[in-house]
């Protein structure tokens, strides 16, 4: 009995384990191959880089935790930019123009949780025909262009240097990781997302309003992927189609990477920002070295298969 409990406190901690060695050696190895890679602007600019994907991880993860998938994120990111900048040049009030971004990505939440919670269609299936439809929307509200961002609060606000010059950006992803943390570890809520994600059955039985806990957590996601277009937007002082498709992959293999289930149940916000730091590395790395964002992908790939082979042996050991 004591070698199956040490067995299970291993298992479940060897996520932590591998993204720890993974981070310490990837930043060992970019800083012999390039001497700039171990400096205090690079790791700012790390940070400042991380912070968009890092918020789209952690959106993802609490989705996934309860056992749902959210992949219309990156076209929800470009929505909120856009709907910014367009009020931007309307030059209305920065909040009235965060205040639009963000009620257009709930609305996509909303969306999302009543054709998966409510008609019970594959959040997959789901989100992937959101993610097209906005996707296009977003191409008609640029007009098929760029359009610049012109308020300088809202930039000063999402990607501003307030303290120490790093942006505001970092600020809001660890605000926000803090706030996840919490509500997962502290509350009830978040016991009732990983019981949801578990054993959606018993959690039922238990009086736990799971379909509640779903819309909320796709409006959460939807929200939270509004903020990081707010981030983008801001960083990029502008907004575009597409902008944020190349965020894809990594916000979803980093929750997976730290740990997270597909079926539900499993699921960390501190393990996810770590993978989200290590997946930031590789492309910080790989940039720098001046290798083609081809290799990153290969990595990033690479690194998501053996993840996953590991979970695979896990989930045998245990059974």
């Amino acid at each position: 009995m004591n070698y199956k409990n040490l067995l299970k406190r291993s298992t479940a901690n060897i996520e932590l384990f591998v993204l720890l060695l993974a981070a310490v050696v990837l930043i060992v190895v970019f800083s012999i191959l390039e001497p700039r890679f171990f400096s205090v602007n690079n790791f700012r600019i790390l940070l400042e880089t991380m912070s968009i994907l890092g918020i789209l991880s952690l959106g993802v993860n609490f989705l996934l935790i309860a056992g749902e998938m959210d992949i219309s994120f990156t076209s929800v990111l470009e929505l909120s930019a856009a709907v910014v900048a367009i009020s931007s040049t309307a030059h209305m009030n920065t909040f009235v123009s965060i205040a639009f971004g963000v009620l257009a990505a709930t609305a996509v939440g909303l969306i999302n949780a009543f054709f998966a919670v409510k008609l019970k269609i594959p959040s997959f299936l789901v989100t992937l025909g959101t993610q097209v439809a906005i996707g296009g929307l977003v191409m008609i509200l640029c007009d098929y262009r760029t359009i610049i961002i012109r308020d300088k609060s809202f930039i000063n606000m999402f990607f501003g240097r307030p303290f120490a010059n790093i942006a505001s950006a970092v600020y809001w992803m660890i605000g926000i990781a803090i706030v996840i943390w919490f509500v997962l570890t502290r509350t009830r809520f978040g016991k009732w997302v990983y019981a949801t994600g578990g054993n959606p059955s018993s959690a039922r039985l238990m009086g736990i309003p799971t379909d509640r806990v779903k819309i909320s957590l796709f409006v959460t996601s939807a929200i939270l992927a509004g903020i990081a277009g707010f981030i983008l937007g801001s960083r990029a002082t502008s907004a575009r189609p597409a902008m944020g498709t190349s965020y894809l992959m990594p916000a979803i293999s980093a929750p997976i990477l730290a740990g997270a289930a597909l079926t539900g149940g499993q699921g960390s916000a501190f393990k996810t920002l770590l993978a989200a730091f290590v997946l930031t590395i590789i492309t910080n790395g790989v940039t720098l070295i001046g290798l083609e964002p081809a290799y990153r992908d290969i990595f990033m790939g690479v690194i998501l298969i053996s993840a996953l082979s590991v979970r695979y042996l896990q989930n045998m050991n245990r059974d």
